[in-house]
């Protein structure tokens, strides 16, 4: 266990939405959240 003031000095991950390489994956799932928001735009404009 680490002491209370202590501070680790390792470099901060860089942030998630930072564009970079792109798996196929997460393009694929990418798509599908935008194809998913369309269809819940048009159903709440059909309702």
């Amino acid at each position: 266990m680490r002491g209370p003031g202590a501070r680790v000095s390792t470099p901060a991950p860089p942030p998630e939405d930072e564009p970079g390489e792109d798996s196929p994956l997460l393009r694929w799932l990418r798509g599908r959240m935008a194809e998913e928001n369309r269809l819940r735009r048009w159903l709440r404009r059909a309702t």
